[in-house]
């Protein structure tokens, strides 16, 4: 079938085509290489650890696989926390102290050693009886590994399906917006484009994160981690305002700014702060409290700014 006749038909209700890319994603077919990785050192001459690192090429026999495999790949990324959650704690010593390897570096090497890869979620087929002979160090990383596997895969299935929802969401919502009169490259070309732009949004309202993008850093805070005392008046210590040296219509400016911004941090209201790694609030989205305030946000930026502006300069005067 045609992927524009698909998409129409999922338009007027006769198929679900979320549902059927979706389902495409968890079973797509790879062919697969390895490619030989050496990680070293900064003040050593040779390999610390040397292992194979598994390539795999999505098999893409029909338009609608390259929309799958750009769902996979999604799930994919949203699904890496499941394992780094779990064992980043694990790793933050050194099990393998002779070579400065972790756990997990140490499993990818004594599998590269007989010629052998896997990913992490998939350390639970690796045995000691694998491998001719074998150290303690490896028993013991087996061990711990595969003692923490069952909350990797229980927690990769929860944000597989997670992922799953936001996608869900994020196509319905694009596919009626398809240009069928397309062709089928370019139609792959919008979706794909689509989904990676707007996937990402939707999976932070599906785990309850933010997404931050401040000075060229990007993070994502924990809605639990956001610090968000009711009745602590923090926006003039955020915003750096003060009232001295403002003129009457600075300070109406302010002082109305502030009330709006008090009054939704006190009721809660988290998607217009901006917070820091630790989930401080360390300023506001402007654009939107300048629609509140009925202003243009060029005015509302420049009048805030000229207003911060005194503030620094008291402080530099008094305090230096």
């Amino acid at each position: 079938m045609k992927l524009a006749t698909y998409i129409k038909q999922h338009n007027e209700g006769k198929r679900d085509f979320a549902k059927t890319v979706i389902r495409l994603s968890d079973n797509i077919q790879y062919e697969k290489s390895y490619k030989h990785v050496e990680k070293y050192n900064i003040d050593e001459s040779f390999p610390v650890y040397k292992y194979n690192k598994i390539i795999r090429k999505p098999i893409l026999n029909k338009p609608i696989d390259y929309i799958s495999v750009r769902v996979r790949s999604l799930k994919e990324v949203h699904a890496k926390y499941a394992y780094t959650l779990h064992l980043s704690k694990l790793n933050n010593y050194d099990i393998n102290d002779e070579e400065n390897m972790r756990m997990v570096e140490t499993i990818h090497s004594e599998l590269s050693a007989i010629g052998l890869a896997y990913d992490v979620y998939e350390f639970g087929k690796v045995t000691l009886d694998m491998f001719p002979r074998h150290s303690e160090i490896l028993e013991e990383c087996l061990k711990v590994v595969h003692s923490v596997l069952p909350e990797i895969k229980a927690e990769r299935k929860r944000l597989f399906e997670q992922a799953d929802n936001a996608i869900t969401k994020v196509l319905n919502d694009i596919l009626p917006k398809v240009d069928l009169a397309k062709s089928e490259k370019e139609i792959v070309k919008y979706i794909n484009a689509a989904l990676a732009t707007r996937s990402y949004r939707e999976f932070n309202r599906e785990d309850g994160t933010k997404f931050i993008n401040r000075n060229g850093k990007s993070y994502y805070v924990s809605v639990d981690n956001m610090k968000m005392k009711p009745k602590q008046f923090i926006a003039p210590k955020v915003l750096k305002i003060d009232f001295a040296d403002l003129n009457q219509h600075q300070q109406d400016f302010a002082k109305k700014l502030l009330e709006l911004i008090q009054t939704e941090f006190d009721e809660g209201e988290n998607a217009n702060f901006i917070y820091d790694k630790d989930g401080y609030i360390i300023g506001i989205k402007k654009r939107h409290f300048a629609n509140r305030m009925g202003i243009k946000e060029s005015n509302f930026k420049n009048l805030l700014a000229r207003i911060q502006a005194k503030y620094q300069d008291y402080r530099n005067k008094y305090f230096g």
